[in-house]
């Protein structure tokens, strides 16, 4: 374990004994995941994403009340680490998390309270091969900072204003198959050579160093302050006087390329490209410090860490489902008007969407569905509850409340269908209407053949309209029954 301690250490909500804090390495790092996976079993699920260039393992260790799988309406967490291989802060400190979390559930209601309500990957080291060459005591060097194939992993992705000639690594392909399996709402990437929260965007479209914000400039920086408050020495916005000492970020926190740009990273992939919102947290001035100093590490980022993780539960979430039987829309859409910068729901319809707080306009789609729009207000350090019920455009016998009432066809209108459907086929349609495009063809139907048209548009076009019967007794006097049909495009 990370103190040395052994099994059967009651340490209390504190990790103490610092004098036994220790760098691990792959081999340390895969016995001490083995070791909290079999003794926590209720609450621990470890699993590889896939396989470094040598061949190690990608770990992840899950922390939740269910950890095997996703729980309806239970947001998905991850923090990643040591992607730069020589970047080992946050590699001990995720090993350290995981011990507190683990030791903790159950007695400590705060630990208690995120386990039982998030589900928490944490992957410790994305780089296992580069922690393997760096050396201990490095402060600002290079070795161990690539993959074993010389290749900057944070430069590795696909990026949204240039493009990547750079061969996907292993690494790479990994976390990108891992993201796009799993709903994430908020991530971290744990880096070290400065201290700050860097948010997206890293570059921009002109390649130059300047401000470049996302469409939730807002949400980026309130999650980034949340951890970087817990962090005084992170705060006060002056990293590494000794090395950097006109480098100031307010509040400890910058916008990636308002600081330097990064083409081809994590973060802004995660952001362009899933659900998922992630930030940079540089943990220290020295990237590979020596063991004696990881207790100061801790305690400085303990209560940020465990803040952080609270953020994934803040703006609106709930359930698309549909309208007829309460079923769950997977992939609709979650937009907020005034915000360019949709998300979408996980396979049973549940969604979350970070917000700041104050009042929104927000719109559920999905293909086949009408869309609804409710109005939420957000609290402060709360996610509303926000659920959809959304109606289907096309008819459907099997609802009442929804379907289109069952019209005999006459043989007139068998045959019409007949010649339609044979019209389909092949030029047959566009044939048809280049013949009859013409002055001749614009004139008053009666409504017998009105009625046939429309059904015939609706044969032909099944995916754009959708004909709707209106029945109505309008009569003062005596029972007499009037039938529309109107014909709906879309």
């Amino acid at each position: 374990d990370v103190t040395g301690k052994g099994s059967n250490w009651d340490g209390g909500l504190e990790l103490t004994n610092h004098s036994e804090f220790r760098h691990h390495n792959y081999g340390d790092m895969e016995l001490f995941l083995r070791k909290y996976s079999s003794e926590y079993t209720s609450i621990t699920h470890l699993y590889s994403v896939g396989h470094s260039v040598e061949g190690r393992e990608l770990y992840v260790m899950v922390i939740s009340d269910n950890p095997n799988i996703h729980e309806h309406g239970e947001p998905e967490f991850k923090y990643i680490a040591n992607m730069h291989g020589n970047e080992v802060v946050g590699r001990e400190l995720l090993l350290n998390l995981i011990e507190y979390l683990c030791r903790n559930y159950g007695t400590d209601p705060e630990v208690t309270q995120l386990v039982n309500n998030t589900r928490i990957h944490i992957m410790p080291s994305m780089n296992p091969d580069g922690y393997e060459v760096a050396k201990e005591g490095d402060a600002n060097g290079f070795k161990g900072r690539n993959n074993f194939n010389n290749i900057d992993l944070n430069r590795n992705f696909p990026d949204q204003f240039f493009p990547n000639t750079v061969v996907r690594q292993p690494e790479t392909l990994a976390v990108m198959s891992w993201l796009s399996s799993i709903p994430f709402v908020l991530s971290a990437n744990l880096h070290g050579g400065s201290l700050v929260v860097n948010y997206p965007f890293d570059d921009d479209k002109d390649g130059n160093t300047h401000y470049s914000p996302s469409p939730d400039d807002a949400v980026f920086q309130m999650v980034a302050r949340a951890y970087s408050q817990e962090n005084s020495l992170m705060h006060k916005g002056h990293p590494c006087e000794d090395r950097y000492p006109g480098e100031y970020f307010e509040d400890g926190i910058t916008n990636g390329a308002k600081w330097y740009t990064v083409r081809g990273g994590m973060q802004d992939w995660n952001y362009v490209n899933t659900n998922c919102f992630e930030v940079t947290i540089e943990l220290g001035c020295y990237k590979f410090p020596k063991a004696q100093d990881l207790p100061q590490y801790w305690e400085q980022n303990r209560r940020a860490l465990l803040q952080f993780i609270h953020q994934v539960h803040v703006g609106v979430k709930g359930t698309v489902s549909d309208a007829r039987d309460g079923s769950g829309i997977p992939n609709a859409t979650i937009s907020v008007e005034g915000i360019h910068h949709n998300v979408t729901t996980a396979l049973t319809g549940d969604y979350w969407r970070l917000l700041v707080p104050g009042t929104y306009s927000i719109t559920a789609t999905a293909h086949g569905f009408k869309p609804v729009t409710i109005y939420a207000t957000v609290q402060k350090g709360h996610a509303e509850q926000v659920n959809f019920r959304l109606s289907r455009l096309s008819s459907d016998n099997n609802d009442p409340s929804t379907s289109v009432p069952h019209v005999t066809q006459s043989p007139s209108d068998i045959a019409l269908e007949s010649l339609i459907k044979e019209l389909s086929l092949g030029q047959g349609l566009e044939q048809l209407v280049r013949s009859t495009a013409t002055e001749s063809s614009f004139r008053y139907r009666r409504s017998k053949e009105l009625s046939a048209f429309l059904r015939g548009l609706t044969l032909n076009f099944p995916k754009i309209t959708y004909l709707h019967r209106y029945t109505s007794l309008f009569s003062f006097t005596t029972p007499l029954w009037s039938s529309e049909e109107f014909l709906s495009i879309r």
